[in-house]
């Protein structure tokens, strides 16, 4: 009996140091083939034929954490970071989210249904006056030739269309189509036009309330661009303004506007060196944002043309707009309805206070007290420090303090 559990006891023991050896081999084979590999990782060439080394050098490289290096990727093959941002698809941005997912789809339905036709008109702006449009529009969109395109351009992009300057731009009689409330969004370019873009809104009437950017990948058109002498670094966003023109609250204008339900930062692919296009996305933010139909777009083209907006430009295929046939369409509103499922569904501001909630009253300072009327705590508190009473001196207490 004891001789059996005597070989049974060298049978186990000899299967764990096989299984052992077998395990020790498996670590040698994969730190030599992560050897093979990875040789410039593991440093030290003495301990490659050492399987303690080996092992532990495994273990180590295993539990390194690795990351990518997209400045280093950019540099070296021209890919831009933002290349491998996720979701940026206005299909797919929201597919974790189904609520704003759904609150997406219920806006787009709502202002597909109203739209309408596209509205063109084609017609150089430096000499169309934009009061003769006799209309005033709730958004409007300003996208002028920067010089800045044509500079970064291989060639001249704009064939018919000349390039505008700031004083050109600011010619616009902006004020004649703006109605009160409204908004107004101006493309600037990369950083040159920013400035000035402020200044046209202040000179039309605006006050500045966003800065939405672009930002551009480059996942269709690999390598470099075009590099200006005057830039430091490579551009690789735009900039567009958004101003407004008179109140609107977002917690009691809910029938004009709709806040929070896009964000400020448009990811998109950049288009080819001749092509100054902007991407369709500021569309579904204005359209989203404003349940104004009066849309209005200035320096348009053909692919511009959009069901429910009034383009204006010199590069138009056709014109269809008239004064009278396009008022026609507001005779019942201007206002997109929204609906009792759109509002359940899309961000609001915090409720107002009850008013019928006591609010704290603000004691006066005492600068804020008339002088005609005595401070609140007289006379406990004087307007110069009274004088303290002299002690009386008796004989009793000079006997105290003898000199």
């Amino acid at each position: 009996m004891l001789a059996s559990s005597n070989a049974v006891n060298d049978r186990s023991f000899s299967q764990v140091n096989q299984h052992q050896t077998s395990e020790r081999c498996e670590v040698n084979e994969s730190a030599e083939s992560f050897n093979r590999k990875y040789p410039e990782l593991l440093g030290d060439t003495s301990v490659r034929n050492q399987p303690q080394e080996l092992a532990a050098s495994h273990d180590a490289l295993h539990n390194r954490e690795f990351h990518n290096d997209y400045s280093q990727h950019f540099v070296d093959s021209g890919q831009r970071p933002q290349n491998y941002i996720r979701s940026t698809s206005l299909i797919t941005r929201f597919n974790e989210y189904p609520k704003l997912q759904e609150l997406i789809a219920a806006k787009d339905n709502l202002i597909n249904a109203a739209a309408g036709n596209p509205w063109a008109l084609k017609a150089d702006l430096r000499k169309l006056d934009l009061q003769q449009l006799q209309c005033r529009f709730d958004v409007i969109i300003v996208d002028p030739p920067w010089e800045e395109y044509c500079r970064r351009s291989v060639a001249t992009a704009f064939a018919s269309q000349d390039i505008w300057t700031y004083s050109d731009v600011a010619r616009l009689n902006i004020e004649a189509v703006a109605a009160n409330p409204s908004f107004i969004w101006i493309w600037c370019g990369n950083a040159e036009n920013v400035s000035r873009g402020r200044q046209l809104l202040v000179k039309w009437g605006y006050r500045r309330c966003e800065d939405l950017i672009w930002v551009k990948t480059n996942r269709n058109s690999k390598g470099s661009r075009i590099v200006s002498e005057s830039e430091i670094l490579q551009h690789s966003k735009e900039h567009c303004l958004m101003g407004i023109k008179g109140t609107v609250r977002r917690s009691t204008d809910g029938h004009f506007i709709h806040c929070n339900v896009d964000t400020d930062v448009i990811v998109s692919e950049e288009q080819p060196e001749n092509d100054t296009r902007k991407p369709d996305e500021l569309y579904h933010i204005i359209e989203h944002f404003c349940l104004g139909k009066r849309r209005l777009e200035l320096f348009g083209e053909e692919h511009n043309l959009r069901p429910g907006w009034l383009t204006v430009g010199c590069d138009l295929p056709y014109s269809n707009f008239t004064s009278a046939a396009y008022k026609e369409q507001f005779l019942n509103g201007h206002l997109l309805r929204s609906t009792s499922r759109i509002e359940v569904l899309r961000p609001k501001s915090p409720p107002p206070r009850d008013p019928q909630r006591k609010q704290s009253v603000k004691k006066p300072y005492m600068s804020e007290v008339p002088l005609s009327q005595p401070p609140p705590h007289w006379p406990m508190i004087y307007p110069f420090p009274m004088p303290l009473p002299m002690p009386q001196v008796t004989m009793q207490s000079s006997m105290m303090y003898p000199p």
